[in-house]
């Protein structure tokens, strides 16, 4: 990337000679013209390793992709550049952090165990018994699958 001429806008000020003859009016207006040389050339070696590209999204769209966004800490633009990027490269789209889903997951799981439990307990009933049983050997296999994750 090529290098602008002055490293600051002081550098710009003292090469153009405005703070030793310049009123203050002269040296704003030198301030603001380094400001926009500047920017001149910041966007022309920005362009030459970028491109923009536009996306059209309905309303409804645009505001279930902000949420989304938004959820996982991410400005909109970004986080549909990170997903495309991802999907193009054959990786997970998801960028909601799987262990802290799968550790929610097993706690409910676990939870409704309890309440199935407790309700076993107090009914004596031999079908709710074999049903608890079922479940918890579920939540077993559900759990080993969790964790190998």
């Amino acid at each position: 990337m090529m290098s602008f001429k002055y490293t600051s806008a002081q550098e710009y000020l003292e090469a153009s000679g405005v703070l030793e003859n310049g009123t203050p009016e002269a040296i704003t207006k030198t301030r603001l013209t380094f400001r926009s040389e500047y920017l001149k050339h910041y966007k022309k070696q920005y362009r030459k390793t970028h491109s923009n590209v536009t996306l059209s999204f309905t309303k409804t769209d645009k505001e279930a992709l902000r949420g989304l966004a938004k959820d996982s800490g991410q400005r909109l633009a970004s986080f549909i550049k990170n997903h495309m990027l991802r999907l193009l490269s054959g990786q997970n789209i998801y960028s909601v952090n799987d262990s802290d889903i799968f550790m929610e997951l097993k706690r409910l799981l676990s939870l409704s165990l309890d309440i199935i439990e407790e309700l076993q307990f107090e009914n004596r009933s031999p079908e709710l018994s074999d049903t608890f049983f079922q479940l918890e050997h579920l939540f077993n296999q559900m759990c080993t699958l969790l964790d190998a994750h």
